[in-house]
C-alpha cells in the first residue's frame, strides 16, 4: 500500500477532480455534491487568512496483486484511520473511490485543514506518518508488504520540508508527478499551476507564459514513456521505500 499527501490551495477543483473520476464513499461533517461539499469547507477556510494552503489532497492506492481484498466499507474505515492519523478527524473530508474493481483501485481524500479553532492541521513528517500506516493496514487486511528500509534510519535522518516553491518548470512537473500515479493525476495537478500537458506521440508542457517545451527536452527521464514508467506502482513503491519527497 502507498499513501501520498499533499497541502492544496485549490480545494474546491480538487472535489471536483475526484467526483468526476469516480464515486463519494464516506463524508465528514459535510454533505452533497463536490460543489456542496466545497461551499460547506469555504465557510471554515475563509476564517483562517494566515494558512496558504487550506487542505490536504490524499491519495491511497493498494498493490496490483491486492485486488478485490478491500471492501468499499474497508476503504471507508482506511480512510476514517488515516484521519486520525494525520489529525483532521474532525474535520471536514470527503472520501472518493476510483477504478473501482480493477488493479489500480486507489481512494482520493478531500479534506479541509481548517479546524473549528481556525487553527490548520499540521503537514510535517507527513511521509513518516504515510509509512506507519501503511505498515498497519497491510498488517490489519493482510496485504503486501513494502519493504521500508527509510525505517531502520528514521531516528537519524533530518527532516526535508517538501512544501519548498519551485519556480521552474521541472521541478513543477517534478512535484506533480509526487503526488500522481497516472497521466490523469499528473495533467490535473499541472493544471492547477497554470501548465498545460499535451500528449499525443510523445508529451509537451505548457507554462503560465505559453512557452511549449517537450518533456525529452526537459530531462530525458520526462519523456512519454518516461513518464509513464515512473508513475507505475512498481517505481512509486521504490520512492515510497526509500523516503523521496521534495
Amino acid at each position: 500500500m502507498i499513501a501520498k499527501l499533499q497541502s492544496i490551495s485549490y480545494t474546491s477543483n480538487a472535489l471536483q477532480y475526484c467526483e468526476r473520476g469516480g464515486q463519494i464513499l464516506h463524508s465528514n461533517e459535510c454533505l452533497g455534491s463536490a460543489k456542496q461539499i466545497w461551499d460547506q469547507m469555504k465557510l471554515l477556510e475563509d476564517r483562517n487568512d494566515r494558512c496558504e494552503k487550506k487542505a490536504f489532497h490524499i491519495k491511497i492506492r493498494i498493490a496490483p496483486e491486492d485486488k478485490s481484498k478491500i471492501t468499499n466499507q474497508d476503504w471507508i474505515d482506511i480512510a476514517k484511520d488515516y484521519a486520525k492519523k494525520i489529525g483532521f478527524q474532525n474535520n471536514l473530508y470527503a472520501a472518493y473511490i476510483h477504478e473501482e474493481g480493477t488493479n489500480k483501485e486507489h481512494i482520493h481524500i478531500v479534506a479541509s485543514r481548517i479546524q473549528e479553532n481556525n487553527l490548520a492541521v499540521p503537514d510535517s513528517y507527513t511521509h513518516y506518518k504515510n509509512m506507519d500506516f501503511c505498515r498497519k493496514i497491510e498488517k490489519q487486511y493482510g496485504l503486501r508488504k513494502v519493504d521500508r528500509k527509510l525505517e531502520h534510519f528514521k531516528a537519524q535522518e533530518v527532516f526535508i520540508p517538501s512544501d519548498k516553491r519551485n519556480c521552474n518548470l521541472k521541478d513543477d512537473i517534478l512535484k506533480a508527478m509526487e503526488i500522481s500515479d497516472s497521466l490523469d493525476d499528473l495533467t490535473f495537478h499541472l493544471k492547477q499551476q497554470n501548465i498545460q500537458t499535451k500528449i499525443g506521440r510523445g508529451i509537451s508542457f505548457i507554462d503560465a507564459n505559453g512557452v511549449r517545451k517537450k518533456g525529452s527536452e526537459i530531462d530525458r527521464k520526462l519523456s512519454l514513456k518516461g513518464i509513464e514508467k515512473q508513475l507505475s506502482y512498481k517505481n512509486q513503491e521504490r520512492k515510497f521505500n526509500y523516503g523521496i519527497t521534495r
